[in-house]
């Protein structure tokens, strides 16, 4: 550990000075003292209640168990630093834990039957198996570093996910804490987890320096702490380390395949790792520009450091989104990620992002179903809180018709990432899949109100709304839908179906929507539904090849559409699955 240079004796002066020390905020250091007993003690008689404290009284609280921690400190000379007194039973066990934990500040953990003491359940109480890391706090006091605070929180989820008996939430809905004022067990009881992890990143004149600590919320007890000092070189393998720890000291075994993993890391150039981090700050912002930049930083990282597998995953992510979000994505850029997921797995066949992107392109770009399969259950054996992972895998599982395994996967991404829009859109389409109209509606109103100005939730609502021959409800949500983004129906198309449900009914509510496809994107396979649900054979199944032919992701529900449900004795329909990679049978 280190200390600043101008505290000369150990001695530190102020709560400026003592929240420098730990690397964190004045309120956090004072809220430790009220509640962790932090050892801080005040100048007597002064007006001011000036503070101090000395750094090896900190570096003992920091090692120390935590039901030692949580018990008062015997009251110390204001002038020299506070010595164990071992006087009664109880004290002298207080001292001879000190004294452990002095040994193992050279970077030791403790024994994992001291640490299974400590954090051991109160009867009736479950052990510590869910767990949310808060974004890391930016002590660096320069906004500019704000990438490197986030990407080292990024970095600790993603090696704690790692862990199979852990559940780790994932970035996305960590984020919206990052400045929130609500405690921590309230935090903990919206993410559903036993406990937090929160702490801070500075940089150091070598390096960088993170600061954490694990705390059990339901009881809102600490438990454990520590500062790692590394350079940046060494920092990409620091998440690893901490992840380990963490495990450590909540009790949790590791499997010989998670032991193997984290003793094989390596570390990268210095260069590398931080334009890693800074493209993976950009590519979580999921907007066009952002990817962009994400991109840049990407084959920054790789030029730097062309044996970093971490670089050649994110770029292949970036080119995913890219495919997803970006008007700049063309016909290569499925397969540029393909080749950098195929890089990273060279550098690293255990690299569970590798082989999320790897079955994704497999997915959508080869309509190699099987193939997927394989890669997103590797995926997902290497880092079983990848909630993204089994996002992807839900929607493989729903085109291949398996609903119950789908909805199984889509409510573990949820379990995984409650707050992210895109998962409960995705959850809603797998539900409406399965034909659960009402529980659909439902998740897309989870995803609308998480991000009211995304349209996609509204015009799957739509559909399921008219599926259930409520097509007032569905113009309604047509309506919110063109408001928000005209690449679907504009608002005049949206008053035109509206008359024509107004004159015809049902029949014209279909037939003008059929009309109003020309200005829908990917309208081919839509269009068939609106043929067969007026009972258009013949252009039905015209419609459904142009599909196909123009490699219309949509057409990929074909096994789950109810408009095709009296055509599946066709012959017809049956070649088309074939030819689409899916079994006849379903």
């Amino acid at each position: 550990m280190q200390t600043s240079g101008q505290n000369q004796g150990g001695r530190l002066g102020s709560w400026k000075e003592i929240a420098a020390f730990f690397g964190t905020d004045e309120s956090t250091v004072r809220r430790w003292e009220r509640d962790r007993n932090l050892p801080v003690h005040r100048v007597p008689g002064g007006a001011g209640a000036k503070v101090f404290a000395y750094t090896d009284e900190l570096t003992r609280w920091l090692r120390k168990p935590a039901d030692e921690a949580a018990t008062p400190s015997p009251l110390a000379d204001p002038e020299r630093p506070a010595q164990p007194l071992a006087d009664t039973p109880d004290q002298r066990i207080a001292w001879q834990r000190g004294w452990l934990a002095a040994i193992v500040l050279g970077g030791l953990v403790l024994s994992a039957a001291i640490a299974w003491f400590v954090i051991a359940p109160l009867p009736g109480q479950a052990p510590i198996r869910a767990i949310a890391v808060l974004p890391l706090h930016n002590v660096t006091g320069d906004a500019s570093q704000d990438y490197l605070a986030q990407g080292m929180t990024d970095e600790l989820i993603t090696e704690l996910a790692r862990i199979s008996s852990l559940r780790i939430v994932s970035h996305t809905s960590v984020q919206q804490y990052a400045n929130t004022s609500k405690s921590l067990p309230a935090i903990a009881a919206e993410l559903d987890v036993d406990a937090i992890v929160e702490g801070s990143v500075s940089r150091t004149a070598n390096g960088i320096r993170v600061n954490v600590q694990l705390l059990d919320a339901r009881r809102d007890r600490h438990i454990w702490a520590d500062i790692i000092d590394r350079d940046m070189g060494d920092a990409a393998t620091m998440q690893q380390e901490l992840a380990q720890q963490i495990a450590a000291q909540i009790g949790v075994a590791l499997t010989p395949f998670e032991k193997q993993y984290f003793a094989g890391r390596h570390a990268v150039s210095p260069e590398s790792f931080e334009a890693y981090l800074q493209g993976r700050y950009y590519w979580n912002k999921r907007t066009p520009d952002g990817l962009a930049k994400a991109e840049s930083y990407f084959k920054s990282s790789i030029t730097a450091d062309t044996a970093n597998p971490l670089a050649y995953a994110g770029l292949a992510d970036t080119y995913l989104l890219e495919n997803l979000y970006s008007s700049t994505a063309d016909s290569t850029t499925l397969d540029k990620a393909r080749a950098a997921a195929a890089r990273a797995l060279a550098l690293d066949g255990d690299l569970a992002e590798a082989h999320c992107s790897m079955a994704y392109v497999l997915f959508l770009k080869d309509w190699n179903f099987a193939g997927a399969d394989s890669e997103f259950r590797r995926a997902l054996a290497r880092n079983p809180s990848f909630a993204t992972a089994h996002q992807w895998y839900a929607e493989l599982l729903s085109v291949m018709a398996k609903h119950d395994a789908a909805i199984a996967e889509a409510r573990r991404a949820e379990e995984l990432d409650p707050f992210s829009m895109i998962i409960h859109h995705e959850a809603g389409q797998i539900l409406q899949n399965a034909r659960h109209y009402p529980e659909a509606i439902a998740e897309y109103a989870k995803a609308e109100t998480i991000a009211p100005a995304f349209p996609q939730p509204h015009d799957g609502a739509a559909m399921a709304w008219r599926r259930l021959g409520a097509y007032d409800k569905a113009i309604a949500e047509l309506r919110i839908a063109a408001k928000l983004d005209y690449r679907f129906f504009g608002p005049d198309a949206v008053e035109r179906i509206a008359q024509a449900y107004a004159r015809g009914g049902a029949r014209g509510f279909l037939e003008e929507t059929l009309a109003e496809r020309r200005f829908y994107p990917h309208p081919a396979y839509l269009t068939a539904l609106d043929h067969a649900a007026l009972g258009q054979t013949d252009a039905t199944f015209a419609a459904l090849e142009a599909a196909r032919r123009d490699h219309d992701l949509d057409v990929l529900s074909v096994l789950s559409s109810p408009e095709l449900d009296r055509l599946r004795a066709d012959p017809r329909y049956a070649e088309l699955v074939r030819n689409l990679g899916l079994s006849p049978s379903h």
